[in-house]
C-alpha cells in the first residue's frame, strides 16, 4: 500500500506546484482602463430655493422673467482638485450648446446636510417671451479632465 501512495504523491504534488502558479487572465482589465479621476454632478438646479413636486421629486425646470439672474445650482462631489465650472445653453437637449460662463473654482461651499459640495453660477435668461433654454453644467477637474454634463430647463414667462 506504500508504494501506492507514494506514487499518487508523486503524481500529485508536481500538479499541485503547476496550478498555484498559474494566474488566471483578468477578463475586466482591459474594459476597465481609467485615465484620471473627474467630479461628479449629483443634480443642477435653478433658482434660489430647491423646488419639489407633490411626489418629492425635485424641479428642475424653472421659469423666470425675461433677462432676470438667475442661479445655475452645481451639487457635486469630488475627489480630485476642481479647476473651474462651464455652464452651457441650448434651444434644445441635442441642439449646439453656447458657453454662458466659466467660473473659477474657489465660491463651492460644502453642505454637510446634502454631503455634497454646491456651487452658485450667476446667469442671465434668455430675452424674449416664451423661450426655453437647457442649462447644461460641466466641471473640469485640475487633471483636465470634464465631468458628464448635467442639464436643467430653463423658461421665460409669457
Amino acid at each position: 500500500m506504500k508504494p501506492i501512495l507514494k506514487y499518487m504523491l508523486a503524481c500529485l504534488i508536481p500538479a499541485m506546484m503547476l496550478t498555484g502558479c498559474y494566474k488566471e487572465p483578468d477578463l475586466f482589465e482591459e474594459l476597465l482602463v481609467s485615465n484620471g479621476k473627474v467630479a461628479q454632478i449629483a443634480v443642477v438646479w435653478l433658482g434660489d430655493a430647491k423646488v419639489y413636486n407633490a411626489a418629492g421629486v425635485l424641479q428642475t425646470t424653472t421659469t423666470v422673467d425675461s433677462l432676470s439672474t438667475v442661479n445655475v445650482n452645481i451639487e457635486y462631489t469630488s475627489e480630485v482638485a476642481v479647476k473651474e465650472f462651464k455652464i452651457y445653453s441650448a434651444p434644445t437637449a441635442s441642439g449646439s450648446q453656447t458657453l454662458l460662463a466659466t467660473v473659477p473654482a474657489g465660491a463651492q461651499k460644502y453642505d454637510a446636510e446634502l454631503r455634497n459640495y454646491v456651487m452658485k453660477v450667476p446667469i442671465t435668461a434668455p430675452k424674449g417671451k416664451n423661450v426655453t433654454s437647457i442649462i447644461f453644467a460641466e466641471i473640469v477637474a485640475e487633471n483636465s479632465y470634464a465631468s458628464s454634463q448635467k442639464t436643467a430647463t430653463l423658461k421665460t414667462k409669457p
